[in-house]
């Protein structure tokens, strides 16, 4: 078992320079727009096993996208989703080195329960949890939580308080 400090060394720092993931795996056909059969699905074992392969060929971080809807069309892009922060501690204490990133948009996620759930997360993936945090850009997500899409500054703005509450 790593110490806390060894995981987050492990999984953020180390001397490569250039970090290695694996991104968009958590949601339904991952990061394709394609209607083929053999696409990605959403089911927890394969994406446990993905998770795990890249942290056993020593792979940095797990970074997750943060989606609430489907875009629609022929492939029903991104329709189903895990949530980031379960999906995080799910695949953080079933993996040993790799970084477990929980992706919150600010404008849904209270930062008081941001912080909560992250301190958390850390505690069960033993120090290899970070916070991808994003602003928001798709307007029918935001109203999703009745909230308006802010202007662009005023996201970053927001996120920018939000983060020093967290």
């Amino acid at each position: 078992m790593t110490t806390p400090q060894t995981a987050r060394e492990l999984a953020l720092g180390g001397s490569n320079k250039l970090k290695l993931g694996v991104f968009s795996a958590k949601v339904s056909r991952g990061g394709t727009m394609t209607t083929v059969p053999e696409a990605l699905a959403l089911d927890w074992q394969q994406n446990l096993s993905i998770q795990r392969t890249a942290d056993d060929l020593g792979f940095e971080i797990l970074i997750p996208v943060g989606r609430w809807r489907s875009f629609g069309g022929p492939s029903d892009f991104n329709a189903d989703s895990f949530e980031t922060y379960p999906w995080a501690a799910g695949v953080g204490q079933a993996t040993q080195r790799i970084a477990c990133v929980a992706t919150s948009h600010v404008t849904t996620v209270h930062p008081l329960l941001a912080a909560k759930q992250g301190t958390t997360i850390d505690h069960i993936t033993g120090g290899r949890f970070a916070l991808n945090i994003v602003c928001g850009w798709l307007k029918e997500e935001m109203e999703m939580f009745g909230a308006a899409l802010l202007q662009h500054d005023e996201r970053y703005d927001y996120a920018a308080e939000w983060l020093s509450i967290v």
